[in-house]
């Protein structure tokens, strides 16, 4: 009998199938590969680290845009007080400068309403000026409130001599007439 070996030719060829089917490996692809990875994870660590820049920058400046609006409302507030105060510092101005220039009616008549008596006994009825003298008239109810009121005027430090020029009782028990001349120690305004 005939003896065929069928095996020796499959064994090369299984060699050969083996060898074709293990694919080999070159190093310029090995690097490539390589490359391509450490590329994409530097790639993948640049893309986290430009991210997590980008919302922690864009965080900081909503945080900037509220102080920033805060800060907005601060300056309004503080132009409006500055408004305001120079608004007050100007009327504090003007009633010094209507203090300082309140002089001759007003400080004659401040003098004669401190110097009069409480109980309404003594009202004036006429004030006359004509340059340091001041010419009083007017009823008194009670004949001694008349020289309370004089001493009073003198005491008041606006005037220097206070006289009596009239003085007419009534009939009637009502009220007397007086009259009364006044010298000023306030130099009159020439205007």
């Amino acid at each position: 009998m005939i003896k065929v070996n069928l095996l020796r030719e499959q064994a090369p060829r299984s060699k050969r199938a083996v060898a074709a089917g293990t694919p080999t490996v070159s190093r310029s692809g090995l690097v490539f590969v390589a490359v391509f990875v450490v590329v994409a994870a530097v790639m993948g660590a640049a893309w986290y680290y430009f991210s997590h820049q980008a919302s922690v920058l864009s965080e900081q400046r909503n945080r900037l845009r509220l102080e920033n609006a805060r800060v907005q409302q601060w300056k309004k507030d503080i132009a409006e007080f500055e408004k305001l105060k120079k608004l007050q510092e100007r009327r504090i101005a003007v009633i010094e400068q209507l203090k300082e220039s309140q002089t001759g009616p007003v400080n004659l008549m401040n003098a004669l309403i401190q110097s009069g008596p409480r109980d309404d006994s003594v009202w004036l009825t006429q004030v006359e000026q004509k340059a340091d003298r001041i010419q009083l008239t007017g009823y008194i109810v009670r004949n001694e409130s008349l020289p309370d009121y004089m001493n009073n005027l003198l005491a008041s430090g606006y005037f220097e001599s206070v006289d009596l020029d009239l003085f007419e009782e009534a009939k009637e028990k009502s009220a007397a007439k007086f009259t009364l001349t006044c010298k000023t120690t306030q130099k009159p305004r020439v205007e």
